[in-house]
């Protein structure tokens, strides 16, 4: 198990500079990368608590320290090595210059000494969906700064070498700031859509005349058209729900038949298997309207029998894992079977470690909600199709226990569609969407997503600004917060390894001594997003042995993730020599060396502006061997 550092400091809720993500200029002291090939098992790791008291002299601290002995954690990640630059030459004059233009939407920019850096304060993290109107450079790096923290590539548009690019931006915009930043890959799944029309203008439909989907090729008319799904029309039902045109027309199956000698053959029994042949359904219609060819088919009572792995999504799925994504999500999840099948598929391309996300997006896929999340690494409440699939008035209860369930296994969810739907045109939110906004995170979600509002809306930074100012509002006012389970339900319960109880106790412990931040070693991220589930109240900074495992955790709340020379050096040296010694005394020297050193200005120990009013906590720790007895009481200071 990794090892947090809890570190007394001013009130939660305050800035952590993303200068925090990266060492100071000529700080590194590791080699440039750990070895990718065997697995490292950070072996007899612990807690570390210290707290800190003011003294008589500005910066003078006291500091008493505790050890609790938790379960190893294995990784076996391949690392990158970390980020060639050693300099980070802060925002720049033009970049903010562009921003204020736009109507001081830089003000998640914080100085540091000479320097001027994006802050890392907020709990709920930010996912933005790139397209034509944020594909540049420019506006990527804009996005970033406004508050942005995992990127969202959409595979329903666009093609591989676009994809690429934009991939490319990404991480040249990364490695300029040191701060790792996720890619989610959002496969476009099965589209069922109806056939065309003789009348290009389609047809009107009137409220409960009949009519008849098949698989004949011919233009259709006001009595039938071509439903080119056999799948569908196997397994519709009488009395099952028909959708189309996201919900506008609705129809209810009457009978289901097939043709024979161009004869039209009803079935005997809803039992019975449609032979071999054309099958058909025959349906009334219970909304009425202008249905116009190729328009989207719903099912929404029905789990049809097909994978929702289409062959598109295959080669997307290849090409996400070679380009080395951090998140692929799965749309139109039917069952915890399909999220068993997209793993076997990214396995089998030799990219175990990416995670998956499950888009609930179908009532079958609520009902089957625990198995879902137990076979997925995080959820999306996907409200889009959900909306259009079941009542639109259940969806916020809906929305609710998808959260609910998520925290209890301890898995990050997304909140999207819709978030802020008039800022494609407009400048500013309804206040109903900021609401919105503000009722996912008090639910108790990890992320909100931006759809449209970034990839074709004319604000695209307006948007993701508005957004961040609702979630720190909602910090900031935060006057109850969703119950945190007793237990989580972690996948191992067989093997009761006291992780929950440790995790429990030092977000308990960093509240109570108001802690700055919480710094957490962690080889997989699996340590930091137990511990982020705790809602602990202040930043936590995942020192992550390799840079893969500091993109993914960006989805988790209140966590930011760094991995420089020093983490990876901390892995070689655990995989040489395995020790308690070396992986205690070496995890405390870097904790301090980030928290004291990288987020300082310069090499000083003048503090973190995490306070108010200029306000600074000193983080100079002393160790003892009283209460470090594996390392001597020669007076060296940590860090």
């Amino acid at each position: 198990m990794a090892t947090p550092c809890f570190f007394a400091g001013p009130p939660p809720h305050r800035a952590l500079p993303s200068r925090a993500l990266a060492p100071a200029p000529g700080q590194s002291r590791a080699p440039s990368r750990a070895p990718c090939h065997a697995p490292v098992v950070a072996a007899s790791a612990a807690v570390a608590v210290a707290t800190a008291g003011r003294g008589r002299r500005r910066g003078v601290t006291r500091r008493v320290g505790m050890i609790v002995y938790i379960p190893t954690e294995v990784d076996g990640d391949s690392c990158s090595p970390p980020w060639k630059n050693d300099v980070i030459d802060g925002i720049s004059e033009e970049v903010l210059e562009g921003l204020e233009a736009q109507g001081g939407l830089a003000d998640a920019v914080i100085n540091m000494g000479q320097r001027k850096v994006r802050g890392c304060s907020k709990g709920a993290k930010q996912v933005a969906t790139l397209g034509p109107a944020s594909c540049e450079e420019e506006m990527l790096e804009r996005l970033f700064l406004c508050g942005v923290d995992t990127f969202r590539l959409n595979f329903s548009h666009g093609d591989h070498e676009e994809k690429t690019e934009l991939i490319r931006k990404i991480r040249a915009l990364e490695a300029k700031y040191r701060h790792p930043i996720a890619i989610l890959a959002d496969m476009q799944g099965p589209k069922q859509r109806c056939g065309k029309f003789a009348d290009p203008d389609g047809v009107e439909l009137k409220k409960g005349q009949k009519f008849r989907f098949d698989l004949k090729p011919d233009l259709g008319d006001e009595t039938r058209v071509q439903l080119p799904h056999p799948e569908i029309l196997n397994a519709l039902k009488p009395q099952s729900k028909l959708l189309l045109d996201d919900g506008n027309i609705q129809m209810e199956i009457l009978q289901q038949g097939y043709l024979e000698a161009n004869k039209s053959m009803a079935m005997q029994t809803s039992n019975q298997d449609p032979p071999d042949g054309n099958p058909f359904v025959d349906c009334k219609v219970t909304v009425a309207g202008r249905l116009k060819a190729n328009k989207g088919v719903n099912t929404p009572d029905v789990i049809l029998p097909m994978s929702p792995i289409t062959e598109k999504d295959k080669e997307d799925i290849e090409f996400a894992c070679k380009a080395q994504v951090d998140w692929i999500a799965m749309s139109f999840v039917q069952t915890a079977d399909d999220m068993g099948e997209l793993r076997r598929r990214v396995n089998g391309h030799g990219f175990n470690e990416i995670k998956l996300l499950a888009k609930i997006e179908k009532p079958s896929a609520v009902d089957d909600l625990e198995n879902i999340l137990e076979e997925s690494d995080g959820v999306m409440v996907a409200r889009g199709d959900l909306g259009v699939e079941m009542p639109a008035e259940e969806v916020p209860f809906v929305q609710k226990r998808i959260i609910r369930a998520a925290n209890e296994q301890g898995k990050p969810v997304i909140v999207a569609t819709q978030m802020l739907e008039s800022m494609i045109k407009n400048p500013t939110p309804t206040r109903a969407e900021c609401s919105d906004i503000a009722n996912a995170i008090l639910d108790g979600c990890d992320c909100v997503m931006l759809s449209g509002e970034s990839a074709v809306g004319e604000y695209p930074t307006k948007a993701v600004t508005i957004q961040r100012r609702v979630i720190e509002a909602t910090q900031a006012n935060q006057v109850s917060m969703p119950p945190v389970p007793e237990t989580l339900k972690l996948k191992d319960d067989g093997k009761d390894d006291g992780t929950d109880e440790v995790l429990k106790a030092a977000a308990s412990l960093a509240k109570a001594c108001k802690a700055c931040t919480i710094v957490v070693f962690t080889a997989t991220g699996r340590t930091a997003q137990l511990l982020a589930q705790k809602r602990p109240g202040m930043p936590i900074l995942a020192v992550c042995k390799c840079l893969e495992v500091a993109r993914r955790v960006s989805l988790l709340h209140g966590v930011y993730g760094t991995s420089d020379r020093g983490a990876q050096d901390l892995a070689t040296r655990v995989e040489k020599e395995g020790s308690y010694k070396v992986r205690f005394s070496e995890a405390v020297d870097i904790a301090c060396f980030t928290v004291s050193l990288e987020i300082s200005t310069g090499r000083s120990t003048e503090g973190v502006p995490l306070g108010s009013g200029g306000r600074t906590a000193a983080l100079v720790p002393e160790w003892t061997a009283e209460h470090h007895p594996h390392r001597p009481s020669d007076g060296r200071q940590a860090g």
